[in-house]
C-alpha cells in the first residue's frame, strides 16, 4: 500500500508512529491533531487500509451523526456515534412499579431513561475516533431526560476500550466541548492525569488548497492569533480582501444574498451559521417568509429539517439533515403534536417515516421541554400498564424503543444551524453571522471567539460570506 499512496513527509512520518504506537507495549492512546486541509481524513483512510489489508480489528468512530456519516463516505468503511457504541437501554428510572395513573413517578420526583455502557471489550480492536474535539471530559446532564452511563463520555470510552488502544483524531483550534474551554481528548497532558499514556503527531502542512482560494488562509490566520497566545481585548478578524470570501454591508444584505444562493443551490450545498439558537430561529423564519410565503405556515413538503436529538427508533441522530418528502395526519398524545411524515437524509438518501413533534419544531432550540418530555414518558408507562406489561421488562424496554410517540422526531427547520451544530460538516458556500451584541461576541474571551471564528470559517469549502462591521478587517 505505501507503494502506491502518496504522503507528504509529515503524514508519512504520521503514519510510521502509528504503526509504531500500535506495538508499542504500554501505550494505549494516540493523539493525531491537525488543522483543516491537512489531510487527517487521508491518513484515516489509509490507515484503515492497512489494519483491514493486515487482518487487525478496528472500529471507525465519530462524534456526531453527522461526522460519522461524512467519515463512513471519506473512508469506505462502516463508522458510528461514539455514544451508539457505548450504550444500550437499560430501562426507565423514577418510576414506580405500581400505583395510580395520577402518581407514576417515584418520591424522588426525577424521570429519566437510563442508557447502560456496555460490557468492556475482551477481543482485541483499534479504535479511530473522529471530530475528538467535541468529546467531553467532564459531568454532563443527559439531553431530554436521558442519562448515559457515567455521565462522562471520555471515562466511558475507557471503560469500554479496556485494554485496547484509541486514535483521538481530531482539530485543536476547534470548539471544545461544550463546558470545557479545552479538547481533553486531543490534550497528552489531560489524558496523562487519566492514567492514559498518550502519544501525540500534529499535522501542519495544509494539503486541501485551491488555486486563488483564501478560506483556508483566513482560518490560518485566525489560528496563528489563537496560537500566538496574546490578544488584544477584542481580536479583529481579516477577512477583507481574499478570494472566495464575500464582504456585505449589513444584515439585511448578507440575509438577501444568502436566500438567492439557497434558490439556486439547494440545502446541500449552502448553509448559514449564527452564534444563538435565537439568531438562528430568526434567519429560519426569515427563509420561510421568502420560501413559503409566511413564516407561520405549518411544515409543508419540501422544507429542511434539522434533527436535535439523537432517535433510537430509526437511525436518526443530532445533527442530521433531513428533507420533508411526505405529510400526513395530525395526532394529539399527552398533551402535544405530532404529525405523519416522511423525511429523506441528505447524506445516505434513506427514507424514513415517522412521526414528528409539532411541539419541539416550534420551540426556540427544536426540542421538547423536560416536562414536555416527562408527559411523554409517563404516558407511555400508563399504556405499557393498562396492557399488563411489567415496568423496565425486556417487553416494556422494547416496547419504549419501537415506540412512534416518545421516539418521534424532534428538530428544527434547517436553513441556518449554530455553529456548535455545524461542526463535523462542510459546504460550498457558508453565510457567517456575527453580532456586536454586548452579551455576545464582546462578552467572549479572545482564545473562545478565535476557536469560534475558526470553526465556522472552515466549515466553507468554496465561498464565505459575512458582514464588514466592527469585527472584521
Amino acid at each position: 500500500m505505501a507503494a502506491t499512496i502518496t504522503f507528504n513527509p509529515e503524514q508519512k512520518d504520521a503514519f510510521k508512529a502509528i504503526k509504531k504506537f500500535l506495538e508499542h507495549p504500554s501505550a494505549n492512546v494516540f493523539v493525531l491533531q491537525g488543522y483543516a486541509g491537512t489531510g487527517k481524513t487521508f491518513l484515516m483512510q489509509q490507515v484503515a487500509k492497512w489494519l483491514k489489508e493486515s487482518e487487525r480489528e478496528f472500529c471507525l468512530l465519530a462524534a456526531t451523526g453527522r461526522a460519522a456519516t461524512v467519515l463512513k463516505g471519506k473512508t469506505g468503511f462502516s463508522a458510528k456515534t461514539v455514544h451508539g457504541e457505548l450504550y444500550n437501554f437499560s430501562g426507565m428510572a423514577g418510576m414506580e412499579e405500581s400505583g395510580s395513573k395520577d402518581a407514576p413517578m417515584s418520591s424522588t420526583g426525577q424521570l429519566s431513561l437510563q442508557f447502560s455502557i456496555r460490557q468492556t471489550d475482551e477481543e482485541p480492536r483499534l479504535y479511530i475516533v473522529d471530530e475528538s474535539s467535541m468529546l467531553s471530559g467532564v459531568a454532563s446532564k443527559g439531553d431530554g431526560l436521558m442519562d448515559f452511563g457515567s455521565g462522562i463520555l471520555l471515562n466511558d470510552l475507557f471503560e469500554v476500550a479496556g485494554k485496547n488502544k484509541i486514535i483521538f483524531v481530531g482539530d485543536p483550534c476547534q470548539l471544545p466541548p461544550i463546558g470545557q474551554t479545552f479538547s481533553p481528548a486531543l490534550d497528552t497532558k489531560w489524558l496523562n492525569e487519566q492514567d492514559k499514556i498518550a502519544v501525540s503527531v500534529k499535522l501542519n502542512k495544509i494539503e486541501r488548497t485551491d488555486s486563488g482560494n483564501d478560506i483556508l488562509k483566513l482560518a490560518g490566520a485566525i489560528r496563528a492569533m489563537y496560537d500566538e497566545g496574546v490578544f488584544e481585548l477584542y481580536p479583529k478578524l481579516p477577512a477583507s480582501n481574499l478570494n472566495n470570501v464575500k464582504i456585505h454591508t449589513s444584515d439585511r444584505e448578507l440575509l438577501n444574498a444568502y436566500f438567492e444562493k439557497y434558490k439556486t443551490t439547494g440545502a446541500t450545498e449552502t448553509l448559514a451559521i449564527a452564534r444563538t439558537n435565537l439568531k438562528v430561529y430568526e434567519i429560519n423564519r426569515f427563509m420561510r417568509r421568502k420560501l413559503m410565503g409566511d413564516a407561520n405556515l405549518p411544515i409543508q413538503i419540501g422544507e429542511v429539517l434539522l434533527v436535535t436529538q439523537n432517535n433510537y427508533k430509526v437511525p436518526l441522530t443530532n445533527g442530521d439533515f433531513v428533507k420533508v418528502c411526505y405529510l400526513g395526519e395530525v395526532t394529539k398524545r399527552a398533551g402535544l403534536s405530532f404529525q405523519k411524515v416522511k423525511v429523506r437524509t441528505f447524506l445516505s438518501d434513506t427514507e424514513f417515516e415517522m412521526l414528528l413533534s409539532l411541539d419541539a419544531i416550534k420551540s426556540l432550540k427544536g426540542t421538547l421541554s423536560e416536562d414536555q418530555t416527562r408527559d411523554l414518558m409517563i404516558d407511555f408507562s400508563h399504556r405499557m400498564r393498562e396492557q399488563d406489561i411489567a415496568y423496565n421488562s425486556a417487553e416494556f424496554k422494547a416496547a419504549m424503543m419501537a415506540d412512534e410517540y416518545y421516539n418521534c422526531l424532534k428538530a428544527t427547520f434547517g436553513y441556518a444551524v449554530t455553529c456548535h451544530k455545524a461542526q463535523g460538516g462542510e459546504w460550498n458556500n457558508v453565510y457567517l453571522f456575527l453580532d456586536n451584541d454586548k452579551n455576545g461576541m464582546f462578552s467572549m474571551p479572545a482564545s473562545s471567539l478565535c476557536k469560534w471564528w475558526y470553526t465556522a470559517v472552515t466549515r466553507a469549502r468554496q465561498e464565505l460570506n459575512l458582514v464588514k462591521h466592527w469585527w472584521v478587517v
